[in-house]
């Protein structure tokens, strides 16, 4: 009798990306918003349609405080319509003083972690961050047990995931001073789902 003996191949691991943007390091700003889009697999076609989106809308690639206030909101509408990343948005809102640090890493755990399923690794993509403080997330996210590839830097102009972070981080923040028309905007993305707030 012939046993044929068979090695368990181990599960291939799932790769998320999150992309990551924040407003409130001017002095004007009373709290810090970090914004971060969770993605898992190939890239290309997400980008290709968040392009599309943002032909539509009139933004192009410009962030929030360089475009104007009916295209910015068109494009978060067209967002929400989509349902291209729905319930892969996370936000938390820190209010300053506090640590720039403290509110990158809380927001990215919990968004990662939000999405992961075992066995993952994550890469972490956030607008202009230099490498230095790249590699002290890097090390406070492992710190942490997140299964992480790196985290690096990236400019806007080139992502437009980022812009998409950006564009939140920007209506959220105005929703905070009391704007009419972004405070609708981000109560309609939380009551769809598609937009998950990590601080209610």
């Amino acid at each position: 009798m012939i046993e044929h003996h068979f090695r368990t191949m181990p599960s291939p691991r799932e790769k998320l990306y999150c992309y990551v943007d924040e407003t409130g390091q001017d002095a004007a700003a009373s709290a810090f918003v970090v914004v971060a889009v969770v993605s898992a697999g190939i890239q290309d076609a997400l980008r290709q349609k968040l392009e599309q989106i943002e032909r539509q809308a009139g933004t192009g690639h410009r962030k929030w405080h360089k475009s104007r206030s009916e295209r910015r909101l068109r494009y978060l509408s067209l967002m929400l319509e989509t349902q291209l990343l729905g319930g892969q948005i996370f936000f938390g809102t820190y209010r300053k003083p506090t640590p720039y640090f403290f509110p990158f890493v809380e927001t990215v755990e919990r968004a990662i972690r939000a999405n992961a399923h075992e066995p993952y690794t994550a890469r972490v993509i956030i607008d202009g961050i230099d490498r230095q403080k790249a590699a002290e997330l890097t090390n406070a996210l492992r710190d942490r047990g997140v299964t992480l590839d790196m985290v690096r830097g990236k400019k806007d102009e080139s992502e437009p995931l980022i812009r998409l972070a950006d564009m939140w981080a920007g209506c959220i923040r105005a929703a905070m001073l009391g704007r009419g028309a972004e405070r609708e905007m981000l109560q309609r993305a939380l009551a769809a789902g598609q937009i998950v707030n990590i601080k209610p």
